[in-house]
């Protein structure tokens, strides 16, 4: 009686003749013991599961070492698959990181931004906003408010003194 008819002394002759140097090939391949033992039990245990296979087979040898070197690529394909996944979640979690670091800051920059803000007088503030986030002229802000054009300019220079000064201060307190 022959393994693929069910003969287990069959099977247990196989896989003692072929286990030490089944391990050993697939060893070299993967570079893990462990790896490789996994690999040549799961292989085994396939050959047993579909021993009808087997029948058809003229050479042992030669059939479970080409299963071995099939699952070892196997094994190496979902270990680099595997690798690049956690390459990619890592990235991931990396850029996220990254990118609520800059949100945080940008929250933090813009507070800040308001806080010197209200420093300023309402005409400042006005003036301000319509210069720098507005982007209006000198001139437009002048006829907008009825001011005069070097009124609009005075706000505008005194307002960035405020900013320049509070500014250095907080760079200095960045800095220690």
């Amino acid at each position: 009686m022959e393994v693929s008819e069910g003969d287990e002394r069959a099977f247990q002759h196989i896989f003692t003749r072929y286990y030490p140097r089944m391990i050993s090939f697939a060893g070299m391949m993967v570079k893990s013991p462990y790896a490789a033992e996994e690999i040549v039990q799961e292989v085994f245990i396939r050959l047993w599961e579909q021993r009808e296979v087997l029948a058809e087979v003229k050479s042992p040898e030669n059939f479970v070492f080409i299963v071995i070197r099939n699952h070892t690529f196997n094994y190496l394909r979902a270990a680099a698959n595997e690798q690049n996944r956690r390459e990619q979640l890592w990235e991931a979690l990396q850029q996220r990181a990254a990118d609520e670091t800059i949100t945080l800051e940008m929250q933090e920059a813009d507070q800040f931004f308001e806080k010197i803000l209200a420093k300023l007088s309402p005409q400042q503030q006005k003036i301000f906003r319509m210069s720098r986030e507005e982007g209006f002229s000198h001139q437009q802000i002048a006829d907008e408010l009825q001011l005069s054009k070097d009124t609009v300019k005075k706000h505008i220079a005194n307002s960035l003194k405020v900013f320049k000064s509070y500014l250095k201060y907080f760079r200095q307190v960045v800095l220690f």
